[in-house]
């Protein structure tokens, strides 16, 4: 019986695309850093495409931070995330957009810790927007909008815990608008 020598190319290929990514991460951790230290951070981030974090008077190493993740694919669309926490015993913030399709406009603004958001667009000339300003307990935020010319608009203020998601789909002309504000 001779032996199956798939698992080795597999395996060769599987390291390569492994050490690709670590090469990738860091030209572009080399480049965000010279940037940076250049005062050219914005002439760096394309045009529509902005992710804004801060933090007020805390030592971010010793807590985690903040996180955002925006993935965009297809044409003119726009996304931006703003977070903040204000004190050290607060928990990080989270934040994900996700567009396909082209013309999308998506806006976060998360103050405060603890708080969730996740919008999603498929399709085109979307608009979706979350702002949330809790407390340490959590407010999470879930927009998915699937079609064509959605508008959705969620607001959370408070304190509790709290968690709103709308679904939006459209496929033929303009969806009505949805704006939800809890306090």
């Amino acid at each position: 019986m001779k032996p199956s020598s798939r698992h080795s190319v597999t395996s060769r290929a599987s390291d390569k695309h492994y050490i690709a990514s670590l090469v990738m991460t860091g030209l572009l951790a080399n480049n965000m850093i010279s940037a940076e230290a250049n005062g050219n951070m914005p002439s760096q981030i394309n045009e529509g495409f902005r992710v804004f974090q801060y933090s007020h008077q805390i030592d971010t190493s010793l807590l985690q931070g903040n996180v955002s993740i925006i993935e965009q694919q297809g044409h003119n669309n726009q996304a931006s995330i703003a977070q903040s926490r204000s004190a050290h015993y607060q928990f990080s913030n989270f934040s994900k957009i996700y567009q396909y399709g082209n013309n999308n406009q998506a806006v976060v603004i998360q103050d405060n810790g603890n708080n969730i958001s996740v919008i999603w667009q498929v399709g085109d000339s979307q608009t979706a927007n979350i702002l949330q300003q809790g407390n340490n307990l959590s407010l999470r935020a879930d927009i998915y909008q699937i079609g064509f010319n959605g508008y959705v608009t969620i607001s959370q203020s408070g304190s509790g815990q709290r968690s709103v998601s709308v679904q939006q789909q459209n496929y033929s002309s303009y969806s009505r608008p949805v704006t939800i504000d809890t306090y």
